[in-house]
């Protein structure tokens, strides 16, 4: 009996072993993977970028409607340039006016308030780039560089100041690194006179040369909002797992 008793335990003893230094493994691996919550809960919170994929493309839509208008106008369609224009400023109006709320509106309703890097960045931002835009302006009036490279001018202050966003502020994203790098190569796309990007040389006619400014940022924004949105959402999926981890930590 003895014999028989002794057996089956070395029998299993091995397989109690086993089991028992997998638990003792995982443990440091969980420990680890916890710590991750902090990390994965501000990339989330400073990836959310749905309010400024709806901001760009409500902006390219009226940028739309006022170029129809202007295209109607220099063609005799009267009537239809005047309802453009109408239409362009009512939603500009209604824009301006109601924004502000529809984005407080959004993030009550997501139960997450917007980070606090995203408001250091709209409360130090504006001011230099105002000063630099208009520096550009006053540059540009008084013949220093010619308009058709007012993309690339612009690119020389507007992605060290993203670039120096991003690391100051926002170090749990890459919005800004994104956004500088495409409005970068939109600069230089220029410079090389690109079809398509560049308006002066080969590119869409009905604008004028300077006039890419207009749709190089909304359009590089969007672009960096969409990409964001879609690693805030990988972010998102990975905060939820470490999560349940540490709830099933807990329980055991």
């Amino acid at each position: 009996m003895f014999a028989v008793y002794y057996m089956r335990n070395k029998k299993f003893e091995p397989e109690r072993s086993n089991i028992t230094n997998t638990q003792q493994n995982q443990v440091p691996q969980n420990v680890e993977k916890l710590k991750e919550i902090p990390k994965w809960a501000r990339r989330y919170a400073e990836s959310r970028t749905a309010p400024m994929i709806v901001f760009f493309s409500i902006f390219i839509v009226l940028f739309g409607a006022v170029s129809l208008g202007v295209y109607c106008f220099l063609k005799g369609h009267f009537i239809l340039a005047a309802i453009m224009m109408i239409l362009y400023v009512a939603g500009f109006l209604y824009f301006v006016i109601t924004w502000d709320r529809h984005e407080a509106r959004y993030f009550t309703k997501t139960g997450i308030p917007q980070s606090e890097s995203i408001k250091q960045i709209r409360k130090y931002m504006p001011l230099p780039l105002i000063l630099f835009v208009v520096i550009s302006v006053i540059m540009e009036q008084r013949g220093v560089f010619p308009a058709h490279l007012e993309v690339p001018i612009s690119a020389l202050y507007c992605c060290p100041l993203l670039i120096f966003a991003n690391w100051r502020w926002a170090r749990g994203s890459f919005i800004g690194y994104l956004w500088a790098g495409l409005y970068g190569a939109w600069a230089i796309a220029i410079l090389f006179k690109v079809p398509l990007l560049t308006f002066s040389e080969g590119g869409i006619r009905q604008m004028n040369p300077g006039d890419e400014i207009y749709l190089a940022i909304p359009v590089t924004g969007l672009i960096t909002g969409m990409v964001v949105y879609i690693y805030s959402r990988y972010a998102l999926k990975k905060l939820k797992t470490t999560a349940h981890l540490q709830e099933n930590t807990n329980e055991e």
